[in-house]
């Protein structure tokens, strides 16, 4: 999370519990728990008045910022956030691979993390030159890993920019999307799907990520097999899996690229959903909003 924006990645909570435990004391240490268990983490001292200067580090947070009517907070975001209001704000990096230097070159009030492992280098580093910068500044680090965490954010963020009642606001209209689009396919048949992110190689939704969750609040069944969040998934193990549905969940891939999955029986068929962005696995307002579409068009290839 995970925040998934162009190439899947796990939330890598067990590698941050494990890098944690090896840290030097003062770093930054993210508890293994997710947002809605109470796991934010703050590096440095929260601030006294409500940040007016915030840089995020993940589009999925900048995504509920701006749902938080805070969006004239912003001074920096990551080089994959695409939503306009942002369009001309300075990048700071990836999700990936954030850049310490632009980040505190902001001057920023408070910056806000979505773990992962990749990025834990860079963000203690952060975290670091903010302990000696002439204007200090904390970090909240929050794990985001299940959709009760993805619920739970707006109210964590809605504290710490001083908005509690946007925040809870929000929390609980994202709670009732979802339970809206569980409501309308309930009684509908359980449907076997096999929900791609990527096609060479082939990388599916595992059990664990939130895909999978959203494939069970749509009445489906995730065929994908393993305990891996992000599996590389082999090809013969899909077709032997036998989905009904494929959902193509790769926008930044061609649609004709499909064909290469062609050995799946569904895909030839032309049981697939193909998804127009990578909302579906970008945790935040952008996720429920898409989640009616998932479910009433997974129904809706099933009966094809």
């Amino acid at each position: 999370m995970l925040t998934v924006t162009r190439r899947p990645l796990a939330a890598a909570a067990a590698a941050l519990v494990a890098a944690a435990g090896g840290a030097r004391a003062g770093e930054l240490r993210p508890t293994g728990k997710g947002v809605s268990e109470g796991g934010a983490v703050w590096s440095g001292a929260r601030p006294a008045t409500p940040p007016r200067r915030v840089v995020t580090l993940a589009p999925s947070v900048t995504d509920v910022v701006l749902a938080l009517g805070a969006g004239d907070r912003l001074v920096g975001v990551t080089r994959l956030d695409d939503d306009p209001a942002v369009a001309r704000l300075p990048r700071v990096g990836g999700y990936l691979d954030p850049n310490p230097e632009a980040v505190v070159g902001l001057s920023p009030d408070l910056v806000i993390w979505v773990t992962n492992g990749t990025a834990l280098g860079p963000v203690r580093r952060i975290a670091e030159l903010a302990r000696t910068s002439r204007h200090p500044f904390p970090v909240l680090a929050l794990q985001i890993d299940t959709l009760a965490d993805v619920l739970a954010t707006p109210r964590v963020l809605g504290d710490a920019l001083g908005v509690p009642a946007r925040g809870e606001a929000l929390s609980r209209e994202m709670a009732d999307g979802v339970e809206a689009a569980r409501r309308a396919v309930a009684g509908q048949p359980r449907v076997r799907v096999l929900f791609v992110v990527g096609r060479e190689p082939l990388i599916v939704a595992g059990r664990g990520s939130f895909p999978d969750e959203l494939l069970r609040v749509c009445g489906a069944e995730n065929v994908a097999s393993g305990d891996r969040p992000w599996p590389v998934y082999p090809l013969e193990k899909a077709v032997a899996d036998d989905p009904a549905v494929v959902v193509d969940a790769a926008p930044q891939e061609a649609p004709e690229g499909i064909a290469r999955l062609a050995a799946i029986p569904a895909v030839r068929r032309g049981a697939v959903l193909r998804l127009p962005n990578d909302d579906l696995i970008r945790p935040g307002p952008r996720m429920v909003r898409a989640l009616a579409g998932l479910c009433r068009g997974v129904h809706g290839e099933a009966r094809r």
